[in-house]
């Protein structure tokens, strides 16, 4: 009980230095003359009902994240919205639920001579799916007006080697890369933001049944170049390693007998280089798996190719229909009995063996 009470003392006082030293986050009155907006007007990148996409600079501001689910950009102390993120529980809010307008800034700032593009998005950014589908686009947007020989620091979630590897495909180099786990508060001469590619409004799953194709097709024309090594054709994706528990086979022994003797290959595609991972979609011809972040991959896949997806009924994710639609991949989602008894092991997977029949009819259609 002291304890508690001692720690609970303790964050009170961190936070009232920290509000001492950087002052309160207040809701802006105006945001005349606090933010530059620059419309794209290129035709390929469409938005949802064709919204126009915009480049946002704010001169002498500050970004403040927790690496989780919000990220502030500052100027004079007020936070700007549109630009700022907050997801609450899987929800997109307004600017007003910012963490910043309770507990301020509270961690040391590091100043940031010249330019700084942002590319943090809360707790997303190492998820392979969000940083292909979220990180990257908004690079593309930017690349659309400005060149990116402008930006000093791109400003992203703790840079991992497979980032900085396909970062390096589009020209940003890793001493160009600002750590937002290292520097969770900056200032900078000039901050450049943009509007997120797809995710604007609700909850997440909702937004991912609207993904707008331009994303998928911009991938595959920057990244589906030199494509020369083989593969087996009929691949299994193997989640088994997995650094998320949730999704996971509890009996892979009889998936693993079954994928077996129907004589595909076992892939476990965080293993592979990124350049390997594209080219084993892309001479898949029929591609099975439990839900998770490698079937972002399915975007480098030949039209035609089956993609047999094994995910609980109460699952809600339906971006591999939505990519499988747009790409014309002949798309099947296997829907087991939902298990949510284990808390450590969300949207568990158990195959039965009615599963397993459903599953060669479709490899044999």
């Amino acid at each position: 009980m002291i304890k508690k009470k001692l720690k609970l003392y303790y964050k009170s006082l961190v936070k009232l230095f920290f509000l001492f030293l950087y002052g309160k986050i207040l809701l802006p009155k105006t945001t005349k003359d606090l933010i530059k907006k620059i419309e794209i007007d290129n035709p390929l990148f469409k938005s949802f009902k064709n919204k126009r996409y915009h480049i946002y600079i704010i001169k002498n501001a500050r970004i403040y994240t927790d690496n989780n689910e919000n990220v502030a950009i500052i100027k004079n102390n007020s936070i700007l919205p549109n630009i700022s993120f907050q997801q609450v529980y899987g929800i997109l809010r307004n600017y007003k639920y910012n963490c910043t307008l309770i507990k301020g800034t509270p961690s040391f700032v590091k100043k940031i001579k010249g330019t700084v593009f942002n590319l943090c998005q809360g707790a997303s950014g190492n998820n392979y799916f969000h940083f292909i589908f979220d990180v990257i686009p908004k690079i593309y947007l930017l690349s659309s007006k400005i060149n990116l020989n402008k930006i000093d620091l791109f400003y992203i979630a703790d840079p991992k080697n497979w980032q900085i590897k396909i970062l390096k495909t589009l020209g940003i180099n890793k001493n160009k890369l600002l750590s937002s786990k290292k520097y969770n508060h900056i200032i900078a001469d000039e901050i450049y933001t943009v509007d997120h590619p797809w995710y604007i409004k609700g909850h997440i799953q909702n937004s991912l049944k609207e993904i707008p194709s331009w994303i998928i097709i911009k991938n595959r024309k920057i990244f589906l170049k030199n494509n020369k090594k083989n593969f087996k054709k009929k691949i299994y994706l193997d989640r088994s390693k997995s650094p998320f528990n949730h999704c996971q086979i509890d009996n892979p022994n009889i998936v693993n007998k079954f994928i077996k003797e129907k004589k595909f290959k076992s892939y476990q595609p965080e293993q592979l280089s990124f350049k390997n991972q594209i080219s084993l979609f892309n001479n898949s011809s029929i591609i099975i798996g439990a839900h998770g972040a490698s079937f972002t991959n399915i975007i480098f896949c030949r039209p035609g190719t089956k993609i047999i997806e094994i995910m609980p009924a109460d699952h809600p994710n339906k971006k591999c229909e939505r990519i499988s639609k747009i790409l014309k991949l002949r798309y099947f989602r296997i829907q087991t009995k939902p298990d949510n008894t284990d808390p450590n092991y969300p949207f568990k997977i158990n195959i039965k063996k009615k599963d397993l029949k459903l599953i060669e009819k479709i490899i044999n259609l």
